[in-house]
């Protein structure tokens, strides 16, 4: 059995402000309406997936993407059995999120929003393939094995890039 993983960027986030956290910045207005069609889109491609985890950066604008993607899943037929925010997204640690992602089932579907450069370092590392990911983008890889082996190379599904807001 295959896992497929849905990397996520965040949609478009309001810029950094002096005296605000970068973990507190949330997208810009209109951003999560923006990513709906995207998603709704890109989510009616997971033929053979009933269920997934979503997880998200604790980063606001990963939470409030991830928000806009739970009901794409719902909407094509996608339960959701577990949500969850990730530090190691927000951190950019890839070590712990392949551990967290070895620690799921060989069939899972896993959603994960986060960030860049770590979206699209991942993206290389589990199918040795370079995207551009613009905020709100999407990428579909199915994956054979321990997600931790780095001789294991998954295989692109499909992407779909983000809205792109002014």
């Amino acid at each position: 059995m295959a896992r497929t993983i849905i990397l996520v960027r965040h949609g478009k986030a309001k810029k950094a402000q002096l005296g605000t956290d970068d973990i507190d910045r949330p997208l810009v207005p209109g951003a999560a309406e923006a990513l709906a069609p995207t998603f709704r889109h890109a989510m009616a491609q997971l033929h053979s997936a009933r269920q997934a985890h979503l997880w998200a950066s604790p980063a606001l604008r990963a939470k409030q993407t991830s928000a806009a993607l739970a009901p794409a899943l719902v909407g094509n037929g996608i339960q959701i059995v577990e949500t969850r925010n990730l530090p190691c997204l927000f951190e950019q640690d890839q070590a712990t999120f392949l551990d967290e992602l070895a620690a799921t089932p060989d069939d899972a579907c896993v959603a994960a929003v986060g960030h860049i450069p770590f979206m699209d370092e991942l993206l290389t590392r589990l199918c040795d393939c370079q995207i551009d990911f613009a905020p709100g983008s999407i990428a579909a890889v199915e994956l054979n094995g321990d997600p931790r082996d780095p001789s294991i190379s998954g295989t692109l599904l499909w992407y779909a890039r983000g809205p792109k807001l002014s």
